[in-house]
Order: structure tokens, then sequence, then C-alpha cells
């Protein structure tokens, strides 16, 4: 498929910025990671070419390289794509459901999407702080050790996940935090299966959180919203509730969206990755 071969149809029309573009078009949540030859055949243009353009993209942040010389869209262009979303349907939307949700439960409540091997905060109603560090919209966690994380990778294509999984860099982080990539791929289904994400003592002693996915009108999976308490609250008759609870959040949101399917539910291969 040849990206940059469009019709001019400005007199001011640059086809060299076209061209660059078409490089990070060529990128999809079937194809998060590319070689150079991958992106030439894409895109149609020679391998020198590409060399250049994609050297000017990592030099700017808008593309990464791991070591084995494969490309992937890089910090900036989830910057731009979030400001985007910052404007969009289901950040507005959101926002005042999860607010009055938040504050009527009394927890904290994040609502996330997926990038590559972490999650971005959207949006984000703070209630008690569990981390040492200050999180916001636009904030990353690992997606192995976050209940919206396994959310979000449950909604992969089995073959993605199995790779992603492969890829990522797993860190103890507590004593409870799951690094066995056999057991994390065995958790992520169990996930998918129950429709659910549970993340329990995994990111910090002291949190426990709960992620249900949120669903639009084509049945795919575009964020997760988690609620997050004390492991303390957890091991009490609080968890049920918050489960019931966030499961109905979910629900209502997804529906607001277009969604009219069994909820909550993780379609395999559901994901619209940023």
């Amino acid at each position: 498929m040849r990206y940059f071969a469009m019709e001019q149809k400005h007199k001011h029309f640059i086809k060299s910025v076209a061209r660059g573009l078409s490089i990070l078009q060529a990128f999809s949540s079937e194809r998060p990671k590319l070689t150079l030859t991958q992106l030439a055949t894409i895109t149609g243009m020679n391998r020198t070419a590409v060399q250049r353009f994609t050297d000017t993209l990592m030099e700017l942040g808008f593309l990464g390289r791991n070591k084995h010389k494969e490309f992937f869209l890089g910090p900036k262009v989830f910057s731009l794509g979030f400001a985007y979303l910052q404007g969009s349907k289901l950040i507005e939307l959101a926002a005042s459901y999860l607010t009055e949700f938040s504050e009527r439960i009394g927890m904290t409540v994040n609502m996330s999407i997926l990038d590559d091997r972490e999650i971005i905060f959207l949006y984000r109603h703070e209630v008690h702080r569990f981390l040492k560090y200050d999180l916001r919209a636009g904030s990353k966690l690992p997606s192995y050790c976050t209940a919206s994380g396994r959310v979000l990778l449950a909604s992969l294509a089995d073959r993605v996940l199995r790779e992603r999984i492969k890829d990522m860099k797993l860190e103890k982080l507590t004593s409870h935090t799951i690094v066995e990539r056999e057991k994390l791929l065995e958790e992520i289904l169990r996930t998918r299966e129950r429709g659910i994400g549970i993340c329990d003592r995994e990111l910090s002693l002291a949190l426990y959180s709960i992620a249900v996915p949120l669903l639009n009108h084509e049945r795919k999976v575009i964020a997760a919203i988690n609620l997050s308490m004390s492991a303390e609250e957890a091991a009490g008759s609080i968890l049920d509730n918050a489960t019931r609870e966030i499961v109905e959040q979910g629900r209502k949101l997804s529906q607001l969206m277009g969604y009219s399917g069994t909820y909550p539910e993780i379609p395999a291969g559901s994901i619209c990755e940023i």
C-alpha cells in the first residue's frame, strides 16, 4: 500500500511532508514494529528515502528503534493523539460520569488506553494516593501489573498478545508482582474470560485495583476504566460492592458509546490502540 501516492489537490501541497507522514501511517495495532525494508515496501519508497525520514522522525521523537533494528511509534505521536483525544467524545462523555462515580464511592478512578507495553491515563480523579509519585492525564504505568493494563492486553489478538509479553521487561515491583511470562499470559487470559481485570498489590503493596473495558458500537475495546482501593479494603466487604459498581459504570459508558452486547466482555483482537 503506497500511502503517499495521493493526488496533489493544492498548489502548496508538499509531497515530502506527505511522504514523511506515510512512514507514521504504516504502523498499526497489527504492525506495531516495522523494519526499514518493511517500511519501504509499505510506503513504496526506496530504502535510502525511508532511512532519511526515519532518522528525522527518531530525532524528533516520533519514532523509536529497538535492538532488533525495528521501528515503533514514539511518544511524540501520543502527544498529538492525546491533544486530539482531549477534545474527543470519549473523554468529554466519560469525565462527568467518572468524576461523579469517584466522588460517590470515595475511590480513585482512572480511564486508560494502551500504548505498546504501557497504559496512558486519559482521565484521572484521585481520592487517595497509593503511589509516591503524582499521576495525571498523560501519565504512564506498566500494563503487565495494572488492572487496566490487563484488560487492554486481553483485548489484543492472541498472536499479538504473546509477542507483546515476550518483548516486555517484567520487573518485580512488589513480592506479589507476576514476572513469569507464562503465568502472566494465564492471568491475562483469565481476565479476558471474566471480563474484569484485577491487580492485587502488584504495583504497590498498598494498592488493589479492579478494571473493566469500555466498548463501542463495533464491539471494539476503546479504553479501560479502573478504581483503586487499599489492600485492607479489598480484604473486606467493600470489594464485592466496588466490583458491582465498576461493572455497572463500564456498562453505562459502553452503552453510551453504542455498545449493546453482553457486559462485561473482552473480545480477543478487539482493541483500538493509539
